[in-house]
């Protein structure tokens, strides 16, 4: 491996979890032991156990219901010891370390708010909660309990995103100028603004669509999850850059694009989940000393045509020389390990690590690729072996930031929204 091979990044392969890429961790931390309780019996939470089955460190102690044969059922079906009908008994466990919430958004402040005061780590589905100011207040209670909470924002740890990361942060193409997403739940279609011009920023919105009404359930918030069908526009002025995102009702592609000066990432649908991502990266790459020569880069030569410093490729385009579709073109697939959920009712299966036969226990996948929170269940293990506080695929700012971008949209909307 050289220093400029492209198939690595500091020293690492452009796949590799930002966790470990920055030094923050080690590979051994998947092995840190944690022994989960689960809040809720869904099928979500099911999916969630079944990929800690990929974790060597990971053992599910106790699960919780709203009724205790619910508890009980679900609790054998998926191999777990006890069964709770009261979230605040699984809390209170002392054979639980860490709790992943799975119940209803509108639930979420409540039950992050029971775990951190139990003194328990929390890892909770998003959207995190119903507004920014119940995020804030929950990650200050866990900074006070000095306990691990994260909101469980899994597509940031899909392979195909660590390397669009590493791809955009080694400047692959160039100056990030716009991004373009569309997902229906808000929570997914803004990540993308947020994976590349991050938190630090809150940009000026523009926000259009369907206006937003509160939920009697609870309290009269407003959904985290919004209305569809909707749009925004975000403005980053300091970095120039816009983020175009729409939450559409109907079809959609579902895809995530990343625009910069020298080129263009995509995240192939299902962005969300994704298994796969294409980088274009402007014209071929050159050979040659003629530019540093103070030559043309290509000369038209009367007996040889043109010839210069440029590379021969494979076109998967035209070659027509423009600024457009003249470019590399590179496609990377990272497919989940068998067996990839496509869709919901899959049966769990099973599969052989090339250490040992998993046998996944519980329910059917609930939908596609689920199999993928296998590497968020990996890196939450390395981070807290390595006494992290928070995930750096998916900061705690980050998170609030989504928050916060989400509470401003809601507000646009019920004021002029349809």
């Amino acid at each position: 491996m050289t220093q400029n091979d492209p198939h690595f990044y500091q020293g690492f392969p452009m796949n590799t979890p930002m966790d470990i890429r920055l030094g923050k961790t080690t590979a051994d931390g998947i092995h840190f032991k944690l022994r989960w309780g689960i809040i809720s019996a869904s099928a979500i939470a099911s999916d969630w156990i079944k990929s800690l089955q990929d974790v060597p460190g990971a053992e599910v102690t106790a699960v919780a219901a709203r009724d205790m044969d619910r508890a009980e059922a679900y609790a054998k079906a998926h191999g777990v010891q006890t069964a709770y009908d009261s979230y605040e008994a699984l809390c209170n466990d002392p054979n639980v370390d860490i709790v992943y919430i799975a119940s209803k958004t509108w639930d979420h402040h409540r039950d992050l708010m029971t775990a951190i005061n139990a003194g328990k780590h929390v890892l909770c589905e998003k959207p995190f909660t119903d507004t920014a100011e119940q995020a804030r207040e929950v990650y200050a209670a866990a900074e006070k309990a000095g306990v691990f909470c994260a909101e469980g924002m899994w597509l940031r740890f899909f392979p195909a995103v660590e390397h669009a990361r590493a791809a955009m942060e080694r400047g692959d193409i160039g100056d990030l100028q716009v991004v373009q997403a569309d997902y229906p739940d808000r929570v997914y279609a803004l990540n993308p603004a947020i994976t590349g011009f991050g938190a630090d920023e809150m940009p000026v919105i523009a926000a259009a669509g369907r206006a937003v009404r509160g939920q009697s359930y609870a309290g009269n918030v407003p959904s985290a999850h919004g209305a569809s069908p909707s749009a925004a526009i975000l403005q980053y002025s300091g970095q120039k850059g816009i983020a175009v995102i729409t939450f559409p009702s109907g079809r959609f592609i579902e895809e995530t694009q990343y625009i910069g000066t020298k080129g263009r990432i995509t995240i192939e649908t299902p962005s969300h989940h994704p298994s796969a991502l294409t980088i274009r990266t402007g014209r071929p790459p050159r050979a040659g000393t003629r530019k540093n020569e103070g030559k043309a880069i290509m000369e038209l030569d009367p007996s040889q045509g043109w010839h210069g410093d440029w590379l021969e490729t494979h076109w998967n385009q035209d070659r027509n020389p423009s600024n457009g579709p003249f470019n590399n073109v590179e496609r990377f697939e990272y497919p989940l390990p068998t067996p990839a959920p496509i869709t919901r009712g899959q049966p769990a299966g099973s599969r052989w690590t090339g250490e040992r036969m998993i046998q996944y226990k519980g329910w059917t996948w609930s939908g596609g690729n689920q199999h993928g929170f296998m590497y968020q269940a990996l890196a939450v293990h390395r981070c807290m072996a390595a006494g992290l506080k928070e995930l750096p695929q998916f900061t705690i700012a980050e998170s609030i930031r989504v928050c916060e971008i989400i509470d401003e949209i809601n507000r646009q909307c019920a004021e002029i929204g349809f």
